[in-house]
Order: structure tokens, then sequence, then C-alpha cells
């Protein structure tokens, strides 16, 4: 196993209370002593440095905080000079989903994006429609553990959203997008947006894994000198209290599923305030991370 945990069982696939058990107390020993171990050339970054409260506005109202904080970070990411250091923007995404993502990206970048390249393990119903709204899109069916084959030769972005916990072999997907930017020496960027450890009380069983600065040290270390690494914090304690109250304790303590009937108004006043909060004051263990892995770089960006 190329892979970041100490384990291989993956909730996706359906867990009986024995594995269950032995699944949390895996998940609780691998995010032991985040902070050990890490690569030196690891740069933590303040989400506060982002523009955020311009584009609040163009999120949704329900969203949970890690959603919140992801649909921020990305219409927040200074998009004119990506735009500058890559040229045409080609993005491939893993673990696509829906591919709503890439709408909201292309929204979020004024339109900078040449090529957009979703895949994920099960076709969606929405691909077409969104084919036929862009047509710079293109989505592939097909599973992330061999992508190798996949990747449009002008691919010069890599992103993920909410995906990499849940590959099996974390590590194996990293090493083909490595041998992929070594192959050339273009500027090529990722972003990736995935679980901390503070989601383990919040989502319980789901994925294979959260990830700490240790873990996501194995990542980075798996690129040469050629590449930069800039991690980001998203969300804190207040925002893990929200997600508790409005979406863990009625989802899956109660199993009251009371999204569609809360005050929108309130939450997302409510929401507004542990967000600035959460930003203005970093936390140590977040909600969620966003790694950035800039490799043959021509300028400065972040």
């Amino acid at each position: 196993m190329r892979s970041t945990s100490i384990h291989t069982l993956n909730a996706d696939k359906g867990l009986n209370k024995f594995k269950k058990v032995l699944y949390l107390f895996f998940y609780w020993v691998n995010n032991l002593f985040p902070y050990a171990n890490l690569d030196e050339r690891l740069k933590f970054k303040d989400f506060k440095s982002l523009p955020w409260q311009k584009v609040w506005e163009a999120t949704y109202p329900d969203s949970s905080a890690a959603r919140k904080f992801s649909d921020l970070f990305w219409k927040s990411l200074p998009w004119e000079k990506i735009k500058e250091e890559l040229g045409e923007i080609h993005i491939f995404d893993t673990g696509c989903g829906h591919g709503n993502y890439g709408a909201r990206i292309e929204e979020g970048s004024d339109g900078r994006i040449s090529s957009y390249t979703g895949v994920d393990a099960k076709r969606r119903p929405n691909w077409d429609v969104l084919s036929a709204e862009h047509p710079n899109f293109h989505f592939i069916e097909s599973s992330s553990n061999d992508i190798s084959s996949l990747i449009p030769p002008e691919t010069n972005l890599f992103i993920s959203q909410s995906a990499i916990e849940h590959f099996d072999e974390d590590l194996a997907f990293f090493e083909q997008i490595k041998t992929f930017i070594n192959q050339s020496d273009k500027p090529v960027i990722q972003i990736h947006l995935f679980p901390a450890k503070a989601t383990l009380p919040l989502y319980l069983f789901h994925g294979l894994r959260q990830y700490t600065p240790r873990t996501i040290s194995k990542i980075t270390q798996l690129f040469d000198n050629s590449s930069q690494f800039f991690l980001y914090s998203l969300g804190g304690k207040k925002s893990s209290k929200l997600h508790w109250k409005y979406f863990t304790w009625p989802v899956l303590i109660t199993r009251k599923y009371v999204k569609p009937t809360f005050n929108v108004e309130v939450y997302e006043k409510e929401l507004r305030v542990v967000v600035e909060s959460d930003i203005e004051n970093p936390s140590t263990s977040p909600l969620f991370w966003a790694l950035i892995i800039e490799s043959h770089s021509k300028g400065k960006i972040w």
C-alpha cells in the first residue's frame, strides 16, 4: 500500500460493528503527533491573507462550515497571478463528483479556465449538462487508481476537492502526478482540499482517513526541490462546534435531517460570525487543509 494511512479500512465500502470500532481506533492512531516529522519545506499560510470577504455572497448560504471555507478558498485564489504563471489554464480534477467545482472555479476565475477535465469513478447525470453549458469541459468515468493515461498533455493545474481521503493509495496517486510533472520543466500547480483530524468526530465513518501536517509531509516529500509547498488551514474550533450543532448531531446522531427546515438566514449569520473568528484566529486543528504544490515555478504567487 502506497498510503499515508496505517490501515486499509475504508468506510465507503461498508463496515460491520467490529470494523467500525477498529476504524475509529486506527483513525485516532493515524492522527497522533500531527506536527512531528514535518517536511521542512512546508510553508504554513494564513487564510486571512485572501480576500474572502469579497466573495462571501457568491457562496451557498446553507453550506456546512467546511464546504463554506472550501468555496471561499477557491473563489479567493489569485487567478490573475495563476494565469500569469501558467499561461492558458488547463485543469485536471480527480474525484470530481458531479463536476460542480469545475463550474464554481470557472466562475470564480472570471472565465480564465481554458479547459477542464473531470475524472470520477462514477458517471454523473449532470456531466452532459455541464459539458453543454461549458464547451471547454470534459468528463471521464474512471478509477483514481491509474490516472496516468488520462491526463491531457497540456494539463498544468491539478485539483481535488474532498477526494484524496477516499483514495486507497493516496501516495500512489501523487506519484503519478509527480511522474507527469517530471516529464518537462513547464510550471505546474496542484491545489488539493481535504479534511483535517478535527472532522473525525464530525464525519465519523467517512472515507479512509483525515490528514495532519505529519501525514501531509509524506505527500510533499515525494517531490524534489523544484517544487514549493504551501499549506492553508481552513476553519477551527468554532466552525467545528457549528458543524456538530447543525449537521453531525441531527444527521448522524439523532438521524433527523433537519437541514431543509432550519432557518437559513439565522444559520448564515451564525456561520459568518464563526468563520470570521476562525480566520482571525488561525487554528492548529482546522476543519480542512488546503495544500498547494507549485513545481517549476517562474514567479511568486502565494
